[in-house]
């Protein structure tokens, strides 16, 4: 559905809440840089007047049960129209802390479904700003705490499909389409203790294409974001590793991924993990055993790639190589020898 702009809008904004995605956005609970947005050709932010606009997203505090209405304002910078498509989603953990919007074809189930656009289509013409109407809902169990969801916004002209068809009887096509999209966050705070808790349940081992990775399975539950520093350790294997993990939103969950080593033998691995967070006022543990097994090292030798520069290259290729090699200069050595030969015999006749 498309619908004509409400009103022009002057002035324009200059603090953002949007950020690029391949499909998934990975943004910490901030504004994005206005250089980001001005690469697309148009942004958007909370109509001026509303509470907190001045941050560039919607941070709203709300009663369970609560109807608030609420503007979002998109504004075209180029000399053309643009024809942008809308969409509530999801806010959930992402891989290293952070908000994972939901994908824009994904009917949202959390606060995305407490979101409900006025239009899902607007067109905006050139050097102008559209306002959009929404309206939240907020149900009336809602948990306390820090709820956060999103408005995607996209131009549907500017998405590109790739693809690669087969040949002969292989008619297999794969076709992957690039969508770069903005999200305004919305987030949402209803009245309760905001307690941020992390929960570490396991540690487990996962074959990737460049080595062996421990994933760290993490939980927010608590009623607060939870950031923190950690550090992973496999005492026996003399492996230790530091990292830094992002404002986990509460109610959700991540793997957090850290490279191990490249070939690591079977075996059983006692390892330790812990998360300071709360501003160092709580700590997360967790011990127990890591298993590599058949399973994994199996994947690891199907999905591993030799990096270009690191000199790793297999036997049967290194000789294959080699005797290509011998063989070109014995092809060479026999050819030179035969023109050698017909010269000679040219210069006697002569």
């Amino acid at each position: 559905m498309r619908h004509s702009p409400h009103r022009s809008l002057a002035a324009r904004a200059s603090a953002l809440a949007v950020l690029p995605a391949l499909a998934v956005l990975l943004v910490s609970l901030v504004a994005a840089p206005p250089a980001v947005a001005d690469s697309m050709g148009f942004d958007a932010r909370p109509s001026p007047g509303s509470p907190n606009a001045e941050l560039g997203f919607f941070k709203i505090d709300a009663q369970p049960g609560a109807a608030l209405q609420r503007m979002v304002v998109i504004t075209n910078r180029t000399t053309q129209t643009k024809v942008i498509d809308l969409a509530a989603c999801d806010g959930a953990a992402a891989v290293y802390g952070g908000v994972a919007y939901s994908d824009n074809a994904k009917k949202p189930s959390a606060v995305g479904s407490w979101i409900k656009l006025s239009s899902v289509q607007v067109d905006v013409p050139p050097n102008t700003s559209v306002q959009v109407p929404f309206e939240i809902s907020v149900p009336a169990d809602a948990t306390s705490g820090t709820h956060v969801g999103g408005i995607s916004m996209w131009e549907p002209a500017a998405s590109k499909t790739t693809g690669a068809g087969g040949t002969g009887n292989n008619k297999a096509t794969t076709k992957i389409t690039m969508v770069t999209r903005m999200v305004l966050t919305v987030l949402i705070t209803t009245p309760g203790p905001a307690v941020p808790q992390l929960t570490i349940s396991g540690v487990k081992a996962e074959a990737r294409p460049d080595g062996m990775y421990l994933i760290v399975a993490i939980a927010s539950d608590g009623t607060a974001p939870a950031a923190g520093n950690g550090q992973i350790s496999l005492p026996g294997d003399g492996f230790k590793q530091d990292f830094v993990l992002g404002d986990m939103i509460p109610q959700s969950s991540s793997g957090y991924p850290i490279k191990w080593k490249t070939n690591p033998a079977q075996g059983s691995y006692p390892g330790v993990v812990q998360i300071v967070y709360a501003q160092g006022a709580k700590v997360a543990r967790w011990s127990g055993t890591i298993a590599v097994g058949t399973a994994q090292t199996k994947q690891l030798k199907n999905r591993l790639v030799v990096p270009a520069g690191s000199g790793g290259i297999s036997w049967p290729i290194y000789a294959g190589i080699i005797g290509g090699v011998v063989l070109l200069i014995f092809i060479l050595a026999v050819w030179l020898a035969v023109r050698l030969g017909m010269r000679r015999q040219r210069l006697r006749t002569s």
